[in-house]
């Protein structure tokens, strides 16, 4: 059975011993810089409370279902979950299909912890589940996690998001929005981005964003005319200039903005720094 022990707090007692052993030896600063070696020692280092196994090596005994269920329990019982838990799970391929059912769980912190694993695995299995966190009744830690898990594999999903694009809720077609704009250049892509774009005036920064990062001059006249509106704030005008040269293009117009509370707040701060 494993044990449900803090192995983050044996490492802070470890810090401690090491600290104590060196005192007038070793400058607090030098002590900081050498935490990360110090973790990578600690980490082989055979402990009584870990039964004589290593952090490194402890979780290594047991199966993947009873290291989902130690992960669980950490959870449940608030004790800080350990790297060398999640990396004992990760570091065996054969994991993923465990951790791929695990996403069924209805514990959000526990399914946000599965995410990141199946996320540092390069895991592919788990797309279309993802992508139903994203489009069906999820929360938003979760639908943003998978958002953000998708971007990277943005094509693998592609052919689904487009289908499914339509019918989906305005505030899902911006997660899918997000996803799209780091897809391969395709006509119907950039015609949903614009067409997002144009119909949300109130999300400027947000859609003026996936089109720089999708990164087709064709939005370049899109976003000239949204810059060029006469009731546009400071902050939408410093994102779509911001767009417009990311796209190669450049606004050189001056405005006046000395009424934009924004623009005010930040010649203030700038005023009071000189």
């Amino acid at each position: 059975m494993i044990k449900i022990i803090d192995i983050d707090e044996l490492f802070d007692k470890y810090i401690s011993d090491f600290v104590y052993q060196n005192i007038g030896k070793v400058k607090p600063e030098e002590i900081e810089n050498q935490i990360p070696k110090l973790y990578e020692e600690f980490g082989d280092k055979k402990l009584k409370d870990l039964d004589n196994f290593t952090p490194n090596t402890y979780y290594l005994n047991f199966d993947i279902l009873e290291l989902l269920e130690c992960l669980k329990t950490h959870i449940t019982k608030g004790v800080s979950v350990s790297d060398f838990l999640c990396e004992a799970i990760t570091k065996n391929k054969e994991n993923e299909g465990a951790l791929v059912s695990a996403l069924d769980d209805k514990d959000e912190e526990f399914t946000l912890y599965v995410m990141n694993m199946l996320a540092d695995m390069g895991s592919k299995k788990c797309l279309d589940k993802f992508l139903e966190f994203i489009l069906w009744d999820y929360s938003s830690p979760i639908k943003e996690l998978a958002t953000e898990h998708l971007k990277g594999m943005a094509n693998d999903v592609k052919g689904q998001i487009l289908s499914q694009f339509n019918d989906a809720d305005e505030s899902v077609k911006e997660y899918l929005s997000e996803i799209l704009s780091m897809c391969e250049k395709e006509d119907k892509i950039f015609d949903i981005l614009i067409n997002q774009f144009v119909k949300n005036p109130s999300k400027i920064p947000i859609y003026a964003g996936y089109l720089s990062k999708y990164g087709d001059q064709r939005a370049l006249p899109f976003l000239m005319t949204q810059i060029e509106r006469e009731d546009i704030t400071y902050a939408d005008f410093e994102e779509l200039r911001f767009a417009i040269e990311v796209l190669g293009g450049e606004y050189n117009k001056i405005r006046d903005f000395n009424k934009d509370k924004t623009y005010k707040k930040i010649k203030t701060r700038t005023r009071e720094k000189h």
